[in-house]
Order: structure tokens, then sequence, then C-alpha cells
């Protein structure tokens, strides 16, 4: 049906057509050392085919940039067990253990970076723009410099080999901001649904992703594909990545399109009880996301972070519409799943399956995240590790114990949309609020509400000020298990639970 070149060689031409691929033995031309840029967030729109090529080929000291590193078992985890991989630049580690066992015993470098800002790397590096500034990760270690990129090896105390150097900072309007520079790749391996026979291609769901950044940002790319259509069989107003920027293209096929949280609407639970473990403290969090209802209005935009944050939906009014905002790249989030519903193309930030309600919408991470930085939503709800009562918030790393990265959540707070914290007042018996926090922060002064399962505050005048506490606590319990000195409301209120 198509043209299949004969004799290739990887490399980027002034072409007039797309090279279709009869397999991938292509991928043994990507040399050792090289950066590579690989396409999905998760598990959700990797190149599946051309991953499990590469293992194949078993080419080393790759230096590899994707949002996070897949599982331990699928996707880039595949590279990363096959000794494949010499760095990693990533926003989040996700769930792969054997990631930050590598990372903390120093066989691998791990450069973490803020989601959005990971995300404008690569689309400025695709629009020739060799550096920009960003608000996110002012006042913190992204700043300063200093977060470990790799440890000494098998070192007891951790000790720092290589660590992320201070950021240039410049002022515009009297608020300051950090240089960031343009990530550019040798190659780019990604993948969309369909493709046709110009390179041009379409995604599904929240596939897209960083995939179309990606597509961009590098002098060679490799697109994997479910199917390549003749041309004009979807509209030139219906391409989401045009062909200028693909160089090959690959028919893919037995694609596993797992999802690493399969989560179902709360119905089939409640019909299948046994398929449902119910977790530690949901009562406490439940009471927490119920609360937390109460501050979302008719008509906001709003970004919901994993964790607690994700069961609010359950509590909201159902008279009224929120339009949920996810850093994958939707706008228009709807419930878990039915069974049957779930697909591997579409979920959410947390790896979570999802539906898209009737007017949703779908694009790249780095529109995702001009929404975030350009100030379009409404309110900003996650978690927290340490608060103070300033407002600074720390949730995205304990260091030599737990590496996850900062994700979106730096943009997030960075952002000036209203920020809500809920979380646990306390955890396993330790303070959560303190009058310093002690692990590297998230952001200074960002918090604008915090709801845990004990109290309410809100921050009046530069401070957090205790304004409710639940109905079954009295204030002494709060005062003794908060570790700054509480400023109270003078119209102190109950909240229910």
């Amino acid at each position: 049906m198509f043209a299949l070149s004969k004799t290739l060689s990887l490399h980027h031409m002034n072409k007039y057509y797309v090279q279709i691929l009869k397999d991938l033995s292509i991928v043994k031309q990507i040399p050792a050392g090289s950066t590579l840029l690989v396409g999905g967030f998760g598990l959700c729109g990797i190149p599946e085919n051309i991953i499990n090529a590469l293992k194949e080929v078993g080419t080393k000291n790759l230096t590899v940039v994707s949002n996070n590193c897949g599982t331990n078992d699928e996707g880039l985890g595949i590279l990363l067990n096959n000794g494949q991989l010499k760095r990693v630049i990533a926003s989040y580690a996700g769930e792969n253990h054997n990631l930050a066992e590598k990372y903390f015993d120093g066989e691998l470098e791990l450069e973490l970076i803020p989601q959005g800002t990971l995300a404008e790397k690569l689309r400025s590096a695709g629009a020739g723009i060799p550096a920009f500034y960003t608000r996110t990760g002012v006042d913190t270690v992204v700043e300063k410099g200093g977060i470990p990129i790799k440890y000494k090896n098998h070192s007891k105390d951790f000790e720092v080999d290589i660590a992320s150097k201070p950021k240039h900072v410049e002022y515009f309007k009297g608020q300051k901001y950090l240089r960031e520079e343009a990530i550019y790749g040798d190659y780019a391996i990604i993948k969309a649904s369909v493709a046709d026979t110009n390179g041009n291609l379409r995604f599904v769901g929240t596939s897209r992703n960083f995939n179309e950044d990606m597509a961009k940002a590098a002098k060679v790319v490799i697109a994997e594909v479910e199917s390549i259509v003749p041309l004009g069989s979807f509209g030139f107003d219906h391409v989401h990545v045009n062909g200028i920027y693909v160089d090959y293209l690959y028919l893919g096929n037995n694609y596993k399109k797992s999802i690493e949280r399969l989560v179902y609407d709360e119905s089939v639970y409640k019909r299948n009880p046994e398929k449902f473990k119910k977790a530690k403290n949901q009562g406490l969090r439940n009471r927490i996301a119920k609360r937390a209802a109460h501050e979302f209005k008719d008509g906001m935009y709003v970004n919901l972070g994993i964790g607690i944050p994700t069961l609010i939906p359950a509590f909201l009014d159902p008279h009224i519409t929120i339009h949920f905002h996810t850093e994958i790249g939707a706008v228009g989030v709807g419930n878990y799943p039915l069974e049957g519903q779930e697909l591997g193309d579409l979920v959410n930030a947390g790896k979570e399956s999802i539906t898209l309600n009737q007017g949703a919408s779908t694009f790249s991470s780095s529109e995702s995240f001009g929404i975030v930085r350009g100030g379009h939503l409404d309110l900003t709800v996650l978690g927290a590790m340490q608060i103070n009562k300033q407002g600074d918030i720390a949730n995205w790393v304990i260091p030599g114990r737990m590496v996850k990265g900062m994700g979106g959540a730096m943009d997030l707070v960075a952002s000036g949309s209203k920020v809500l914290v809920v979380m646990e007042h306390t955890a396993k018996g330790e303070k959560k609020f303190l009058k310093d926090i002690t692990l590297p922060a998230t952001g200074l002064g960002r918090v604008d509400q915090v709801i845990t399962d004990k109290a309410v505050f809100v921050k009046r005048n530069g401070e957090l000020v205790l304004t409710e506490i639940a109905a079954d606590t009295d204030l002494e319990w709060v005062r003794a298990n908060t570790g700054f000195e509480l400023t109270i409301a003078d119209d102190l209120k109950k909240f229910e639970i």
C-alpha cells in the first residue's frame, strides 16, 4: 500500500516525504551517549514498540528526557533495568522503585525539573527559543541549586557527586523570574494514534501529553502509530502535529496500554464490594474532602492534585458545574469510568483512569502548563507534607529517603491562582504544621487556605489564621498539634463532619 524505503540512514533531511519503516532496525543507528526525548506520561502515550526495540539493540549511556521513567517493568523502566540509561531528565520519578534505588546508590543520574518548566523547555526548543523566564521554582532549591543529580556510588551518607546549579534571575514588573534554557534532543521517539502518509499526526484522549512538544524539539523524530491512512483521511484542521516535524513512521502493534491506577466509578464498587479494598484512614480523608467541597463555586476552573483532592468531586453540589483541569493535558475531566469504559489513552495526572465530560478538550503538556502559568485557573488543590504559618509548602521530596519529584506542583503554586491544601493534620503523630519547614520547599508563601480533618486555616495579612475547627475537636488539641503559635479568628466556627 505504501512505498517502503529500502535503504535508510538515521538523519534529518530536507525531505519531501516522510519515510515509512517496515521494521525498527533503524534504532541501531542511535549511537551511545545520545539525548533521547521519549513521549508519554507514565504509561499513557508511550512508544512501546520502539522502547522494546531499543532494549534489543542495547544502546548504552543514553540521556532520556521524559515526564517520568515508566514503572518497574514497563515503559522506560525496561531500558533502566537493562542498564542503558546514564541520566534521566524528568519531573517525576513516579512509582519506579528501581529508579529510586539506582539513584540513591549512585548508579544513575536523575535531573528533576518542574513539569511545566520541562514542557516549556521542549516547546521552546521546537520554536527556536534558547531560553525563557518563569516564576516556577522562585526562592526554592530550583533557583538556588544543590538538588542532587548524582550521589557518590554506594555512599552511606548520601554524599552528592553532581548537583544542580543556581539559576540566573531577572526581575520583571517587580517580580523575580528564573531563566530556564531549552532542551534539545538528538532523537525523539513518540507515539500517536494515527498518521497520514505525509506524517501528519493525531492523538486520542490524553495520550497527546509530551508527545507533541517532543516531536518538535529533536533533530530526528520517529513516530510510532497505530494506523497509517492515505492523505485526505482526516481534515486539514484536524491535524495535531504537522508532518514537517516527523522523519520516520512506524506502524506499531501488540499494545498493552497499561493503566497504572485503574479506578472505577463509585457505583462499580458498591455493586461489587469484593473489588473495593477500603484504604486506611479513608474516613478521615473523606471528611477533609467533604469540607473542601464547600470552597468550590459554580463555573470554576480547578486543578486537583493526587490523593485527597481526587475525593472532592464526590461531595460537590450536583447543581454546580466545575471544569476540572489535569496537567497531562485536558479540561473537562469527568467521573471515573464504569467497567469497560476505561482507556489506556485516557488518564489524569495521577495516572488514574478517567472519563471526559461533554465540552471537554485535550491538548499538549506545554499548553496545559500555559493555562497554569497564565493564571487561567481559579483554584489549585493539592496535598502537603509540611506547611508553616507564612504559607510555605513542602510536598515533593524527603532527601535521602524518598524521591518522587516536584511534578506540576511548583508550577501550580506559582501560578497566581488560589492554592488550597488538603491534608491530615498530623502524620503518624508527627506535626505537619511547623514554625519552619525543614524539607525542600515547593513554594514560599504560596498557600492561601488549608483544610485538615481537624481544622481550617485561611491566610490573612500574610499568615495562616485558624478560622474553623471540626465539631469533634477542641481548640487545645489543635494548639497542641500545630507547630506554630495559633492566630485565632474572632469568629472561630465549628464545621460538621
